[in-house]
């Protein structure tokens, strides 16, 4: 028993040195200083990955001198040196807008959308566990990147939250093709709505992620037509 004892004292001091540290805070555009979702947070040291939930906030673990990585799409990536200040605090992190020069935006003759799909594809590749490469798809007007996704298999609690935050990702990307296709520049230029007419009318007629997939140019412009006179006979 006093062996036991003896072992107690001098390991479990021991432990203390393995108490597990996060990284905490709060990610946002310099610029306006508006919260960030689903910001890459990598730390390369200890090779794990999180994203900055709805509300722009971040929790990673980290040891004094791991190295962070916040990376988006649309912003310039800030690597952060980790030190002890910043553990067991909010540390917040302002992304820059990354310029977005001529020639990027007409390179393959991509549109901005399917450049920002293959690099967000990059940026989370992490999520998708050896799965193929997006597909751009060629055939149908207007038509953004396809990715085929496999689903990952239940089981530890990692795998788990990697499959949550796939369909997160899922979910997001399905919202940015459906501005991409439902623009409020198009909007803007058929119908002549700005300011908060626009956003109302964009809001109130948005249309579905399935809709927008299977709808060539010609149907997008017709459907903005006909939700144009709806929203006029409503008015009157």
């Amino acid at each position: 028993m006093r062996y036991v004892t003896f072992l107690l004292v001098f390991v479990l001091p021991g432990f203390s040195g393995f108490a597990q540290q996060f990284l905490t805070g709060k990610v946002r555009n310099r610029a306006g200083l508006d919260t960030l979702v689903s910001v890459n947070v990598y730390n390369t040291t200890q090779r794990k990955h999180k994203l900055s939930d709805e509300k722009g906030n971040f929790r990673i673990a980290a040891q004094p001198g791991d190295t962070v990585i916040f990376s988006c799409v649309g912003y310039q990536t800030d690597t952060i040196p980790v030190t002890a200040a910043m553990l067991g605090t909010e540390f917040s992190v302002l992304l820059d807008l990354r310029s977005v020069s001529l020639q990027a935006v007409t390179v393959g003759s991509l549109s901005n959308y399917q450049l920002d799909s293959l690099e967000r594809r990059q940026i989370y590749s992490w999520i998708y566990e050896q799965e193929p490469q997006p597909v751009i798809e060629r055939r149908r007007q207007g038509d953004g990147v396809g990715v085929e996704l496999n689903v990952i298999p239940h089981g530890s609690s990692e795998v788990r939250q990697r499959l949550q935050l796939k369909k997160r990702i899922i979910r997001e990307e399905e919202q940015h093709y459906v501005d991409f296709r439902f623009s409020a520049d198009y909007i803007s230029r058929l119908t002549h709505l700005q300011g908060d007419s626009l956003k109302q009318f964009a809001a109130r007629y948005r249309p579905s992620y399935d809709f927008c997939r299977k709808a060539t140019n010609l149907d997008i412009l017709v459907y903005i037509n006909d939700s144009f006179k709806k929203s006029k006979n409503s008015d009157q």
